[in-house]
């Protein structure tokens, strides 16, 4: 399913999160053969029925199983809400919602980061409109492995509070001279800072690169860059970082959150 003509029909989608819940292909009360002509598989032999979209987060919805595929193919491959919405013949509104559902299923961020990391922060939003959100974000040089959270303010105490939580002891921590990261050597860290008025910016070439395109994919995908459920949105970015193989495929995505995300 690497590309959209590759998404299989509405039968093969139900067995496929059929598989994905049970990993087995038939009945799982009697073994016997599943037929899935109707909106639900049934079993030839014992007539049971079986709903695999009421054991998961799909429940609830009234999507096909197929549209279902096609709007995560269209998520996991970058597509803006308009694409989407002409691929799924569903409503904008229902694009964003289910791209909101794609995200909050997202597995955990990345463990704590180490070894040289570099630190900033950025603002979110326009601030002519006063709608500005601040985040900061640490990234991992060597492999690139991203931490990324919406702030208050850049307070000293909150700047530390993300990096003691996101960063390991004994690490080389690169930031810009704001007087909030000055006291990081008492945490264990080592310290090294690059003063931006100064035009000094090498040290965090890498964490400011990162916000442009960033921002960036935003305009292009929103037309804005939006601050409204932007801590999930931040999830989404830092997942595609961490952990690409989860955006190969719909199956792939699937296999790592249909069975955390089952309903009791």
């Amino acid at each position: 399913m690497s590309s959209l003509a590759s998404i299989p029909g509405e039968a093969r989608c139900k067995q496929v999160v059929h598989y994905l819940l049970t990993h087995t292909s038939t009945c799982s009360v009697c073994a016997g053969k599943l037929s899935w002509r109707r909106e639900y598989g049934w079993c030839r032999q014992c007539r049971s029925k079986v709903r695999p979209k009421a054991a998961t987060w799909f429940r609830g919805s009234n999507l096909r199983y197929r549209q279902l595929f096609l709007l995560l193919w269209c998520f996991q491959n970058r597509q803006s809400p308009h694409t989407a919405r002409l691929v799924t013949d569903v409503s904008y509104t229902t694009v964003r919602r289910w791209y909101g559902r794609f995200r909050e299923q997202l597995p955990p961020a990345a463990p704590e980061l180490s070894g040289i990391v570099e630190v900033d922060e950025s603002f979110f939003g326009r601030q002519k409109y006063g709608h500005q959100t601040m985040v900061v974000g640490a990234i991992e040089r060597d492999t690139r492995r991203l931490r990324l959270q919406v702030i208050p303010d850049r307070a000293q105490d909150t700047l530390e509070l993300f990096l003691t939580a996101c960063i390991a002891r004994n690490s080389l921590i690169l930031t810009d001279a704001h007087a909030g990261y000055h006291d990081l050597e008492f945490y264990g860290y080592t310290h090294e800072r690059c003063n931006h008025s100064n035009g000094h910016f090498g040290p965090t070439n890498q964490i400011e690169n990162m916000w442009g395109v960033m921002k960036r994919y935003l305009k292009k995908l929103y037309g804005c860059v939006p601050t409204v459920q932007l801590q999930l949105i931040l999830n989404e970015w830092m997942a595609r970082q961490n952990n690409p193989g989860l955006f190969t495929s719909p199956t792939t995505y699937l296999q790592a959150t249909l069975c955390s995300g089952l309903v009791d």
